[in-house]
């Protein structure tokens, strides 16, 4: 069942229907989180998707980077694009005829390993991959990790029927710096689609004396003026997936058990209303980017 939002004062504002695959992982059962990711996905569709998100690395369940023999398991589980895991997803996307954003660890050049998201069409098509860009030092090549970043953000469009919506990508971490949203909102974003792999906070409850994630990814909705929906694992991660609106309004957030809901998402109001007015509400046309380029240099990339 498809659930309805806030209003939102969406003046007829054209939809998306978003499924929240909150998939059940364990570390390293790969075979098993696929056959559960699958599953997730025709939940989604026969609830009336048109796009689902499952978690960050859902195959390998976001295995621990101290476990015995780390560098070889990861070696071991990442694929390439045509790898056969993904492949399986992409079947099931075009089974489906569904949007798809899937969280895996893909294998690179060499020994190279990234996060990265894929956008799968509903003809079973990989749209575009977007690899993480911004790496904790326990997941990064250059400390105790293993992932090698991406350099490039990634948006593409959704064409639904009559209706097209423009779906940027970030993982996790992205959300906390913020020209990660910055960046997708300059290439059109409308809607921030975030596979999670972290604990989270409870929306409706804030903590007085400091920002949680949660916060900062509502924050980050609102200076940009875009969805964005975040989606975790359960079992390996406590759930809690979540969709906020271009004002930072909560819209929807699930508990911590296996499931998936899917949510109305009024996205069309994101030209309508908010960037179709760059010097509206938070005054993106105000920007001066000549005068931010003499402070904000500074970080090498090699995280």
């Amino acid at each position: 069942m498809v659930m309805i939002t806030p209003d939102m004062d969406s003046q007829d504002a054209p939809c998306l229907n978003v499924g929240l695959c909150q998939v059940y992982t364990e570390a390293w059962a790969v075979e098993e989180n696929l056959e559960r990711t699958l599953t997730a996905l025709a939940q989604a569709r026969a609830e009336g998707a048109e796009f689902a998100i499952v978690p960050e690395c859902v195959l390998h369940g976001y295995g621990p980077t101290n476990a015995d023999g780390y560098r070889d398991r990861m070696l071991e589980i990442a694929e390439p694009l045509d790898g056969p895991r993904l492949s399986r997803i992409c079947e099931q996307a075009k089974a489906l005829s569904l949007y798809v954003l899937v969280g895996f660890a893909e294998r690179g050049e060499g020994e190279r390993v990234h996060n990265s998201a894929a956008t799968i069409s509903p003809e079973g098509e990989v749209l575009s991959v977007y690899r993480k860009v911004h790496l904790r030092p326990f997941e990064s090549l250059a400390h105790q990790g293993m992932f090698s970043p991406g350099d490039r953000f990634e948006v593409t469009a959704l064409t639904v029927g009559d209706r097209t919506f423009q779906a940027g990508t970030m993982i996790c971490f992205d959300r906390e710096i913020p020209e990660s949203v910055r960046c997708l909102r300059s290439l059109g974003a409308e809607l921030i689609g975030c596979p999670l792999a972290t604990d989270t906070s409870a929306l409706a409850i804030l903590d007085p004396k400091a920002a949680d994630n949660e916060l900062i990814t509502r924050c980050r909705a609102a200076e940009n003026e875009v969805f964005i929906v975040v989606v975790n694992h359960a079992g390996r991660f406590n759930g809690g997936s979540f969709a906020v609106g271009p004002r930072g309004e909560i819209l929807h957030q699930m508990g911590a058990k296996p499931g998936v809901d899917v949510v109305a998402l009024p996205v069309g109001l994101v030209q309508k209303k908010y960037h179709s007015n760059p010097l509206g509400w938070m005054g993106w046309g105000y920007r001066r980017q000549a005068v931010y380029d003499r402070y904000l240099e500074g970080g090498d990339g090699t995280m």
